[in-house]
Order: structure tokens, then C-alpha cells, then sequence
């Protein structure tokens, strides 16, 4: 095995904590971006399957005349698009207990807005007759209920058994949709029983499903759709003048809503997308950095013994490449199952199709891209800077920091009540200002983050019909607390790898393992509470952004106990990823540790 070969395997074994911290952060960063982004892809997928193979009507003619269309309007639409993508039928509506009940008479064996059926049979007798599924709005019935109607004209009663539960394509919606009777307090009252019986030819024709499809239309969901649909309409509504109301598959409640929410979500994620990627970069360099200045005796051993500056800095680069690679390969699988989880939480508002099992790279190589190019870019960066001295420079250990008083001791009532302890951790922290400033700026990002998704969540539930941006949210501050989490384990780790000597010097002089700890655990923890209160602030212009950007919510819709709850959520992650290191501080080799030179 060459030279270049073994140092290498020495790297990756000598640093491999650093190495699964890369493959941590990058998974966490890579499942979260490419699993947000492709939820509103997949959504479209499905919807635009459904579109297909139920022939969802494009445009709903409804009668203005209690007669109905006469002959001649019906021909005409016939005519213009088609007898076999046209499904006329009979509905009328009427109140029952403040509700709304809705009775279709229609051809079911025309395949335009295919009825699925969810339990029990097609009708196959005069007297049996279909109901819809339950939601919030639309009453649970069963396979072998009486329903009892009075016609509208004639005033007699007649009898039907329900002989199945189906799903009509336009009653996606799981909320309650409106009706189109006006009570008189001028609102529509919601549909709260929708029946459907078989007729191939009703005594009148008052409503009317076209069904135009995606080759002369374009693509369900775009905008070539928005616009020729718009002026299919305008031309339908001038050819039957003012004896119709022609309503587009986008004035559907279910059908809007479940867009509009699928864009929010797009939207979302490319806000979050950018935020994250910083976080994630700063992190990375920051390892890098760090590690490179750690090397600075090994890198010169090997310009000494003729090994040239880019060979010392690949192996650097393959550090960073190995460990982003296996954690945009493991945040592949991250991501789908997010996007599968995101999916089915738009079930809670929608009758969601199943979810489409195509896979989708696009938004998964263009992040895992993006990171691995950034990542590589900049260790190639941060070893052509630590490789540029002579190695007798090199050789050499940087000088330690000056000390020098820091800014509290300039404020004699404070500093004196401070006992040795917390004067020792207060300079150590102020001290190194590249170390304070980079944990404290990723702090700040992940509590910036975690706040945006409370903030969100405030809004989603105050809306009440959003619950998938409840999902949404929700996981937004998981991630977010995770990649928190991460930062501050990973420079907590880097910090104490860092510092052994001085971890050993305290250990000889009697300190137990608990105040070991302590002591660097209290200069992390005073990092992450500024942070964590600076976090808010950038959280709080952060969310204003994004609420303005997807035109949802307002900052003054979000509660007071998501100002307090983000720096309190960011502490506790920070907690606990510290916990995570204090074996590996309470078992620093004294003596390996104490013939360092830091």
C-alpha cells in the first residue's frame, strides 16, 4: 500500500468521531431539503394521476334556469367537446336540520369524474342509490341505510337503500365544503348528505361535467393549464350566454386548497433549503479548519519528506467527500420516507391518492450536489491555506492566545462577584473569538430555525383547516433541533479535541471527573444562551420573511410561549449533545495528553 494510501486510512481512523459527525450533518441537512422539496412534486403526481384515470371534469356547467338546458345547449357543449367527455345529469340540493343534502341523478356508466367506490356495489336497481364518504361535513352513512327523498316538482316521496360508499374526484376535501343554498344570514350553508343515483336519461338536465383532459389543456397543475382553462371557460360561458354558471376545476374548494397548500410547502422548502445549507457549510468548514490546524505538524513531515500540497490537501478533500457522500446516500432514504410522511399528512385535510411510487432524484441531486461541490470547495480552500507555509513554519506550534482582561473585568461589581470558576470560563470564551463567534453563529442559525417552525405551527392551528402545514411545522422543529443538536456536539467535540492537555492538567490536580466536565460543559452552555437568545430575534425577521413570502400567517399570530419555548428547546438540545461527549472527556489519556503541545 502507498504512503498517501496509509495516511489517509490513519486520517479516517484517528478522526472518525469528526468523520460520522460530517455523515450526521449532512444526512440531517440532505434528507430535510430534498424530503421538503419534493412533497408538492409528489402531490402534483398524484393528483395529476387521478386527473387521468377518473377523467376529472375540467369544467362544471351549472343551469341558471329551474327548467334546466334546453336541447340546443346541451348540443352545443356536446359539440364543442365531445359527446363522450361530457356527463349530464340532475342535482338539486335542499335543506335538512341546517344543512345541506345534495342528490345527483347520473349516467354512471359515462367515465367522466369516475366515481370510486370505497364499500359495497355500483346501483344495479332503481331503488338503490350511492352515498358519499363521510368527513367533517358530509354525514358517515352505511351499505344498507333507507334514505327517504321528496321530488322536487312532484312533492312525492320516494325510498332507497344505500348499496355503496364511494369518492367523488371533486369531493377531496375532508373538511366541511359549502352547499350552494344561502341561508339568510347570507352564508352558504355546508353540504352535509351528497346521494348519487343511476339515470342515463333524468326528466331534466341542470348540471353538466366536461371533462377536456391534459393534451389540449397542458399539464394538470401548470401554468399553461391555468391559462387555457381560463379561456375554455370564458369561451363555454359566451357560447350559452346567461343561462349557465361555468365553474373550472380550480374553483373546486378540495382542489384549491390542496394546490395552494402543495405550493406553500415548495415554498417553505426552498426558504428553509437555503438556511439549512448555510448552517450545514459553516459547520463543515468549520471541521475542516480546525482539523487542519491540528495536522500542522503531520502536514509538515510530509512536505519534508517531498510529498507536494496538493497530495496533502486531497486527503483532506477525500475526508470531507467520503463523509458528505455517505450522508447524502443515507439522506436519500432520509428524505423519501419524509417526503412519504409529509405526504400522508396532507391525509388529515384531503382524500389523498395513494402516494406515488415513482422516485424522483431531481431535488435530491441538486442539494446533494450543491453540498458536496460546497464542502469539497471549501477543505480544498482550508488545506491550500494550512499547506502554504514552510514545514519548518509548520513545525512550529502556533502561539498560544494572549491573555488579556476581557470585557467583564472592566466592570469591577460584577467580575469580584464572580467566583474563580466562572472568571476562568468567561475568559476562556471570550478569548478565542474564532471559536465563540463559529459556535455561537451556528447557534444561532438552528434557533432561528426551530423558532420559524413554532411560528409556523401557531399560524397552521389558528388557520384550522391547515393541517398539513401543521405537519409541516412540526417537523421543521425536529430537523431543526436535530441539526442544533449536531453543531453543538460536533464543535463541543472539536473543542475538547482541542484541549486535552489542559483536560489532563485538571485531572492531576485532583479535579473529579464531574467537575472535568463542568468545566467545559459551562463554557458550551454560555455559548448556546447567546445563541439562543440572539437566535429569536433573526428567528422573529426570519418568520416574517417566510410569512410574507408564502403569503400565509403573521408574526402577531404567533404565541408568546414560542418566544420563550425556542431558547429553551435550543438549551435542551444543547444538553443533551454534551451528554454525548462526557466519557470521552472524563477518559482523556493524562499522560498521552500532557506530552501534547497545544
Amino acid at each position: 500500500m502507498k504512503a498517501s494510501a496509509k495516511t489517509a486510512l490513519r486520517l479516517f481512523k484517528k478522526h472518525f468521531t469528526r468523520l460520522t459527525t460530517i455523515v450526521a450533518i449532512v444526512l440531517v441537512a440532505i434528507g430535510f431539503m430534498a424530503g421538503i422539496m419534493e412533497v408538492e412534486n409528489k402531490i402534483k403526481i398524484a393528483e395529476r394521476d387521478l386527473y387521468e384515470t377518473s377523467r376529472v371534469a375540467d369544467l362544471h356547467i351549472i343551469s341558471n334556469n329551474l327548467l334546466g338546458f334546453s336541447k340546443e345547449d346541451i348540443e352545443k357543449v356536446k359539440d364543442k367537446f365531445g359527446e363522450e367527455n361530457v356527463k349530464a345529469g340532475f342535482f338539486y340540493e335542499t335543506e335538512r336540520d341546517g344543512q345541506a343534502m345534495r342528490y345527483y341523478i347520473q349516467n354512471m356508466e359515462s367515465d367522466v369524474n369516475a366515481l370510486g367506490l370505497v364499500e359495497g356495489k355500483m346501483p344495479s336497481a332503481p331503488n338503490e342509490i350511492l352515498a358519499e364518504r363521510e368527513t367533517d361535513g358530509i354525514a358517515k352513512r352505511s351499505v344498507g341505510d333507507i334514505v327517504v327523498f321528496t321530488h322536487p316538482i312532484t312533492q312525492l316521496e320516494t325510498e332507497f337503500t344505500i348499496c355503496g360508499i364511494v369518492n367523488n374526484p371533486l369531493h377531496i376535501y375532508n373538511k366541511a365544503e359549502p352547499s350552494f343554498i344561502q341561508a339568510e344570514n347570507g352564508e352558504y350553508l355546508t353540504l352535509g348528505q351528497v346521494y348519487y343515483t343511476n339515470g342515463e336519461a333524468p326528466f331534466v338536465i341542470n348540471d353538466m361535467y366536461v371533462h377536456i383532459g391534459g393534451e389540449t389543456l397542458g399539464t394538470l397543475f401548470s401554468g399553461r393549464y391555468e391559462d387555457n382553462v381560463k379561456a375554455v371557460k370564458a369561451e363555454t360561458e359566451e357560447l350559452l350566454g346567461e343561462s349557465a354558471t361555468v365553474l373550472t376545476l380550480y374553483e373546486n374548494i378540495g382542489v384549491y386548497s390542496l394546490y395552494s397548500y402543495a405550493e406553500k410547502v415548495g415554498q417553505i422548502g426552498v426558504i428553509f433549503v437555503v438556511f439549512f445549507l448555510l448552517v450545514t457549510l459553516l459547520v463543515v468548514y468549520s471541521t475542516m479548519s480546525r482539523l487542519f490546524d491540528e495536522e500542522r505538524a503531520q502536514t509538515a513531515c510530509q512536505k519534508t519528506l517531498g510529498m507536494s500540497d496538493r497530495k496533502i490537501t486531497n486527503k483532506y478533500v477525500l475526508f470531507v467527500a467520503v463523509g458528505t457522500f455517505l450522508g447524502g446516500g443515507l439522506g436519500f432514504f432520509v428524505g423519501l420516507m419524509l417526503t412519504s410522511m409529509l405526504y400522508n399528512g396532507f391525509h388529515l385535510q384531503y382524500n389523498m391518492p395513494p402516494f406515488p411510487d415513482s422516485l424522483n432524484f431531481y431535488y435530491y441531486l441538486i442539494t446533494f450536489g450543491i453540498i458536496m461541490v460546497a464542502n469539497v470547495l471549501l477543505s480544498y480552500i482550508s488545506g491550500k491555506r494550512a499547506t502554504a507555509g514552510k514545514p519548518a513554519t509548520l513545525l512550529t506550534p502556533k502561539a498560544p492566545k494572549a491573555g488579556k482582561k476581557v470585557l467583564l473585568e472592566k466592570i469591577p461589581f460584577i467580575w469580584k462577584a464572580l467566583s474563580f470558576k466562572y472568571k476562568s470560563t468567561l475568559r476562556n470564551v471570550l478569548l478565542f473569538k474564532s471559536r465563540f463567534l463559529m459556535t455561537v453563529v451556528s447557534v444561532v442559525g438552528g434557533t432561528a430555525l426551530i423558532f420559524a417552525g413554532l411560528g409556523l405551527f401557531n399560524c397552521a392551528v389558528n388557520y384550522g383547516d391547515a393541517e398539513s402545514l401543521i405537519a409541516i411545522s412540526g417537523v421543521l422543529v425536529v430537523f431543526s433541533g436535530v441539526l442544533c443538536a449536531l453543531v453543538i456536539y460536533n464543535l463541543t467535540n472539536i473543542n475538547v479535541s482541542e484541549r486535552t492537555r489542559e483536560i489532563a492538567t485538571l485531572m492531576v490536580l485532583g479535579y473529579s471527573d464531574r467537575e472535568v466536565a463542568w468545566y467545559i460543559y459551562r463554557e458550551v452552555y454560555i455559548m448556546c444562551a447567546i445563541g439562543a437568545v440572539l437566535g429569536v430575534p433573526l428567528g422573529i425577521a426570519f418568520v416574517g420573511f417566510v410569512f410574507d413570502f408564502i403569503a400565509f400567517g403573521s408574526l402577531g399570530e404567533v404565541k408568546w410561549w414560542a418566544y420563550v419555548l425556542t431558547p429553551v428547546l435550543t438549551m435542551v438540545f444543547g444538553f443533551l449533545s454534551t451528554m454525548l461527549l462526557r466519557k470521552k472527556i472524563v477518559k482523556t489519556d493524562m499522560n498521552a495528553s500532557l506530552k501534547t503541545v497545544e
